[in-house]
């Protein structure tokens, strides 16, 4: 047993290839996103999310769907959580931005940005050295 754990999680990924393989994806997410400039507009915060949450999203079904090792799967688990928050933060704040609706807008921020903080912290735990940036979450 211990061998089987040693040489890749008994036919899971191992610790090393699961953050390799996490950070390639978080990697083309990054490429593909655009960074929010200071937004003037409801429209440019629109823009911005719709451009955005399609490319995240699909990351983040990716990364559902690799295996982590068994010994990473709680740390995984509330990092993966942070960032379904982080999606869904995103999808109010477009939601908001189309409405005008300043006090929702600026309440989707705050919790992005939580979710983001989450999201950080949780991949420091799993050993990220993509996942889980400000550049990578944008």
């Amino acid at each position: 047993m211990a061998a089987c754990v040693a040489l890749a999680g008994c036919g899971g990924l191992s610790h090393g290839a699961y953050v390799k393989r996490a950070d390639a994806v978080c990697s083309a997410y990054a490429a593909g996103a655009q960074s929010l400039p200071k937004p003037t507009r409801y429209e440019q915060v629109a823009a911005y999310v719709g451009r955005n949450l399609p490319l995240y999203e699909a990351a983040l079904r990716k990364l559902e769907a690799l295996k982590p090792p068994a010994q990473d799967e709680a740390e995984v688990g509330q990092w993966l959580s942070a960032d379904r928050r982080v999606a869904a933060s995103l999808k109010a704040l477009g939601q908001a931005a189309l409405r005008h609706d300043y006090p929702a807008v600026t309440a989707a921020i705050e919790a992005l940005q939580s979710a983001g903080l989450a999201s950080s912290s949780a991949a420091d735990t799993v050993g990220f050295r993509v996942c889980g940036r400000s550049a990578s979450v944008r």
